[in-house]
């Protein structure tokens, strides 16, 4: 589940880069992006001054290409700065001077315009966070979280805030919905039911029950299937708990196998270590998943050998059906003989 620090990482260096990195176009890139319209070049002229006007034509350009708006020094964009002055200045001499506060947040706010974009800020929080629960009763994975969020940004044509607000959003949204989930967990669950999966992590010599229950069968063998069955009738108590409890949690299945494969991933000392809730939550939906994939283990084990008998069966009737026909022909009188 999602830790409570606000600094949580949601990106790779190389997705936040793809997000928030500025733009490195090649020759083709620089083709397709900075080459603007006609609306979107007098925007651009319309700046004062020519280094307020190439540093224009570049922010709409980067911002077409990532729906992001960025601070850059022109070291950072000799290549796209040179393309521009040769496509729509070259007859006039540039000076790269700095571009002051002022000049940038207005460029913004009258490209977003332009481009039909709304600027991010504090109003949209709420809809946000509505937003942000509904994702994250889907599937609480930090990948499907952020792309969800792009989309939702882009489909109503809000820039995305910066990536400490989508860090402090996604961390608050995740850790709401492990607060939910622990207090339906907390009275949902019975003394009876807790001690049984406490039982789950009571360690013994060798391995833990948990542990246990997680060996798949090798074969089809018996000895491995009787195994799988003993492991099935375990479970069974707390399997009927998890398929009553699961669905009031309102839990997708997606998240479901999720906290099933945490309980998968951590050794029994870490879940000992865990929150009460936060461990019942994994050991619930991975007893869900684990006694329904040894339910088919059975059936598959069963299937395979239904089927070795009936090819055995197969084989030996054609057997006799062969020797019969042998026999047959060996009895009967040879004509011309």
């Amino acid at each position: 589940m999602a830790t409570k620090n606000k600094s949580l990482t949601v990106l790779s260096d190389a997705e936040q880069f793809a997000l928030y990195g500025l733009p490195d176009f090649d020759e083709e890139q620089r083709l397709e992006f900075l080459s603007l319209s006609e609306a979107q070049l007098a925007l651009a002229c319309s700046r004062g001054g020519l280094h307020a006007q190439v540093y224009c034509v570049l922010q709409i350009g980067y911002f077409k290409a990532k729906q992001a708006f960025f601070r850059f020094i022109w070291d950072e964009v000799q290549a796209d700065c040179a393309f521009v002055l040769a496509r729509y200045f070259s007859d006039r001499v540039f000076e790269p001077q700095a571009i002051t506060k002022h000049e940038h947040y207005t460029q913004r706010a009258i490209t977003a315009e332009l481009l039909d974009y709304r600027l991010w800020s504090a109003a949209f929080l709420p809809q946000l966070e509505q937003q942000l629960i509904q994702i994250v009763r889907c599937d609480v994975t930090l990948g499907f979280i952020v792309a969800e969020l792009v989309a939702y940004f882009n489909e109503r044509r809000i820039v995305r805030p910066g990536y400490t607000t989508l860090q402090t959003v996604i961390s608050e949204a995740l850790s709401a919905e492990r607060r939910r989930l622990s207090e339906q967990l907390a009275e949902g669950l019975d003394a009876a039911a807790k001690e049984a999966l406490a039982q789950l992590l009571v360690s013994d010599d060798t391995l833990s029950e948990l542990a246990a229950l997680k060996q798949d069968a090798k074969d089809f063998g018996w000895r491995q299937m009787a195994r799988e069955r003993d492991k099935r009738a375990r479970l069974e108590p707390l399997y009927r708990i998890a398929k009553t409890l699961l669905p009031k949690l309102a839990i997708s299945q997606q998240n479901l196998l999720y906290y099933a494969s945490l309980a998968n991933f951590y050794t029994v000392y870490d879940l000992r270590r865990f929150k009460p809730e936060q461990t019942h939550l994994y050991l619930l939906c991975y007893v869900w998943q684990r006694y329904r994939q040894l339910t088919d283990n059975l059936v598959a084990a069963l299937g395979y050998h239904t089927q070795q008998f009936e090819d055995e069966t197969k084989a030996l009737a054609n057997k006799q059906v062969l020797a019969e026909q042998i026999r047959r022909q060996q009895e009967t009188p040879q004509v011309g003989r």
